[in-house]
Formats: C-alpha cells, sequence, structure tokens
C-alpha cells in the first residue's frame, strides 16, 4: 500500500467554513492518505465534510480530532465536558467512562471514528505548559485506571481512542507544538513509572 497511507492530514475551520482547505483535500486524497484530522466547526458541517471525504476517497478513512474534553472542544453544538483532571478528582471510574462513552458517540453522529484521547501523562511538572489540567493526576496507577475505563467505554462504541503522549511529556517544561521537549530522567527510573497509565489503558487494565 501507498506510504501516503501512514499521514492524516489536518483540515481546519476558518472563516465559518472549511473551504480554505479545498485544495489540500482533493491532493491528500489523490495522493492516498489514510485519513484527517480536524479542528473546528460546527455539527452540520462536520457531518457533511466527513460524508463528503468518504465519497471523495472510495476507501475507508481515519477521520479523528482532539476530544480530551468531550466533542464540544472542537464541534459547536456538541457537548463540552469537564477537563481530565476535574475527572481523576472526583476519581470516579463510572464517571470517566461515561465521559468517554458520550463523546464516543457525538464523535461517531458527525462521522468520526478515531479520538486522539486520553491523555495518559502525569502531572508532575508545575511548569509544564501543555499536559495540566489534561492529565488525570500524578501517580499512575490512578491516571492508568481512568485512562482504561475512558478507552473500553469509548471503543465499546465503536469508535478508537489514543492513548497519548509518549511517557515523560507530563515532565516536561517545553510546548511539543513549539519546540522538542527533552526528559532528563532515566528510562529505568522515572519514565518507567510514567509508561505505566499508557500499558493499562492500551491493555485496558492491569
Amino acid at each position: 500500500s501507498s506510504p501516503a497511507r501512514l499521514v492524516c492530514p489536518s483540515v481546519r475551520w476558518r472563516r465559518g467554513s472549511f473551504g480554505s482547505e479545498r485544495a489540500k483535500v482533493r491532493d491528500a486524497i489523490a495522493d492516498g492518505v489514510g485519513g484527517f484530522i480536524l479542528f473546528g466547526g460546527n455539527r452540520s458541517a462536520v457531518a457533511a465534510l466527513t460524508a463528503d471525504l468518504r465519497t471523495r476517497a472510495h476507501r475507508g478513512l481515519l477521520l479523528g480530532s482532539d476530544l480530551e474534553r468531550g466533542a464540544g472542544q472542537q464541534i459547536r453544538g456538541l457537548t463540552e465536558l469537564p477537563p481530565p483532571a476535574a475527572l481523576g478528582y472526583l476519581n470516579d471510574l463510572d464517571a470517566t467512562a461515561r465521559a468517554g462513552r458520550v463523546t464516543a458517540i457525538e464523535a461517531r453522529s458527525v462521522g468520526l471514528n478515531w479520538i486522539f484521547a486520553p491523555v495518559c501523562d502525569l502531572d508532575v511538572e508545575p511548569q509544564n505548559p501543555i499536559v495540566q489540567t489534561r492529565s488525570f493526576g500524578a501517580d499512575p496507577a490512578h491516571v492508568g485506571a481512568h485512562a482504561a475505563a475512558w478507552i473500553s467505554a469509548c471503543q465499546n462504541e465503536g469508535v478508537l481512542a489514543c492513548a497519548k503522549h509518549y511517557p515523560g511529556h507530563g515532565r516536561t517544561t517545553t510546548d511539543s507544538h513549539e519546540g522538542v521537549p527533552v526528559v532528563d530522567a532515566p528510562v529505568a527510573g522515572g519514565q518507567r513509572g510514567e509508561a505505566k497509565p499508557l500499558g493499562m489503558g492500551v491493555a485496558g487494565g492491569g
């Protein structure tokens, strides 16, 4: 298959439409990309866009979005939920699972089949500019349990989840959107604990 299948370009809502992305979308589909990541829009526009992308592609596409706080985080007209930090503080795994389920149902209703959530990073660095309230907390077992509950509920609704980010990102002081974070910790030490939530989230336990 084409190497382009490994690529998912962004499609962004600008000035009230996705229209400015038309040429990029056309070329990306022709190149055989595997899907797209969507930013912004409203409920009807996103549903129309995802249907159009599938029609144009004549193949299965991964259509995802960052929905850590529910589908309303990106898409107007859908539900925005409390951040993971609030769910972690509440420490009710049933509530976390309901958040994952509602997010998946609403994502699927507008044609999205991949949610780039939950964040499995540990909130252990006060100067971290990018994780903070996106994390369920600082304890590996606690974060892993909530991530596993969220992922299981999401994927039970037929929508892919994504345990992120690379272990140790919660310890960094650089925004990974603006630079390359470096973790100055031995893999056999701190990072091993920070990898635990990712394993629990992917495996659904243990």
